[in-house]
């Protein structure tokens, strides 16, 4: 088994690559993608929402505390070295959103539906419980990744994922 981990990974004892930071849309595998960017910065630039910033050794990271990302393909356009490029028959990546019931204001008796109102996609509905408080109940095969509900939750108990670790 072969493991690819950088430098950074590495040093903090990550092992396994947990504690990755979220790339933007259309981003190749980590080790490929750090290869390849330049750090030059259109795409954060072009970044129509503002959610693409640079991190740690001025690498392109999706940061969600400032909005959503829409899809829209601008940082793809822009990026002259291919670190983003799209595969067809792929998503633009595999991030869905999960619920942390220990913090979510549902779970704890107090109306809330700051995450279901600007899912687009659908993928949270309130779960309607008779004599209760609705509780989100998320949909992760209809959950895109956008991070709409994240920003937006006021008590952060959501957290963007890749997809497999939101599996877990």
């Amino acid at each position: 088994m072969s493991l690819a981990i950088n430098r950074s990974e590495f040093i903090k004892g990550d092992l396994k690559g947990r504690s990755r930071p979220l790339r933007p849309p259309w981003a190749l595998p980590e080790m490929v993608f750090r290869s390849l960017c330049n750090s030059c910065g259109d795409c954060i630039e072009k970044c129509p929402t503002g959610v693409i910033e640079f991190g740690r050794g001025k690498v392109p990271l999706i940061n969600f505390d400032k909005g959503e990302c829409l899809f829209c393909g601008d940082c793809l356009q822009v990026c002259a070295t291919g670190a983003l490029q799209e595969v067809e028959g792929q998503a633009p990546w595999l991030i869905n959103a999960v619920i942390d019931a220990t913090k979510c204001l549902a779970f704890k008796g107090v109306e809330c539906r700051s995450c279901e109102d600007p899912c687009e996609s659908r993928a949270i509905k309130m779960l309607a419980l008779i004599g209760g408080i609705s509780r989100p109940v998320l949909d992760a095969s209809l959950c895109n990744g956008c991070g709409a509900c994240y920003s937006l939750c006021p008590v952060n108990a959501i957290e963007m994922k890749p997809h497999d670790e939101s599996n877990q």
